[in-house]
C-alpha cells in the first residue's frame, strides 16, 4: 500500500515534466491578449490590450505595472497575474486568461531538403510533417542524422526510418527549432 502513492507521485512528476517539454515558453517580441473576469466589466475591459513582450522580456500591466514574462507559459503568466492581482488586494477572485498569438512562431527546416525555409508552428508540428511541410528530402538528403537543434544545442539526432515507422516517436517541434536534415 505504500508503493502505491510514491508511485503516483512519480508518475504526476514525470507528466508534468513531459507536458512542460512541450508547451511553449513566452519569448521577446511575442505578442498575446489577456481577458479577465471575476470583476467589474469597466475594470476587466482596461487589461483588454494587446501585449507585446519588450527586449527585457517585460510587459506593462495595468495596475500591476511591469511584469518580467520572458520563461514563462501561458499558464504560469496566467496565475503568476491572479497571485499579483489577489496578494496586492486588487481583486478577490480574479480569472485571467492569456492568448499567445501564434502568428510570430517559426520552426526553420534546412539542409537536404527541397524548399529550405520557416514554417509557422502549430501545436500539432513534428518532425516528419515539417520536413514534409518544406517537400521532404532532396536527391541528396539524408534519412539518417537528422539533428533537432533547441535554443542552440543538438537536442537529439533521429533516423527518419525508425520515426515513420514509430510515429509515436516523431517529436513534437517549439517555437524557434530548428530541423538539420543532412547530405
Amino acid at each position: 500500500m505504500r508503493f502505491i502513492p510514491s508511485l503516483l507521485a512519480a508518475l504526476f512528476l514525470l507528466t508534468a515534466s513531459l507536458s512542460a517539454q512541450t508547451v511553449p515558453l513566452i519569448r521577446v517580441g511575442d505578442t498575446f491578449e489577456m481577458r479577465l473576469s471575476g470583476m467589474p466589466a469597466e475594470f476587466a475591459a482596461e487589461f483588454s490590450i494587446p501585449y507585446t513582450v519588450g527586449q527585457e522580456g517585460t510587459v506593462n500591466v495595468p495596475l500591476i505595472g511591469e511584469m518580467k514574462v520572458v520563461g514563462l507559459t501561458a499558464n504560469q503568466l496566467e496565475r503568476s497575474i491572479q497571485n499579483k492581482l489577489i496578494a496586492d488586494k486588487i481583486f478577490t477572485k480574479p480569472t485571467v486568461i492569456i492568448n499567445v498569438s501564434q502568428m510570430a512562431r517559426f520552426v526553420s527546416i534546412g539542409g537536404g531538403v527541397r524548399a529550405p525555409q520557416r514554417v509557422q508552428w502549430s501545436q500539432d508540428l513534428t518532425l516528419i510533417t515539417a520536413i514534409e511541410n518544406v517537400g521532404g528530402l532532396d536527391d541528396y538528403g539524408k534519412e539518417k542524422g537528422v539533428r533537432l537543434i533547441r535554443e542552440g544545442k543538438i537536442v537529439e539526432t533521429f533516423d527518419l526510418r525508425f520515426l515513420r515507422k514509430d510515429p509515436s516517436k516523431d517529436p513534437k517541434l517549439l517555437p524557434g527549432d530548428q530541423v538539420y536534415v543532412p547530405k
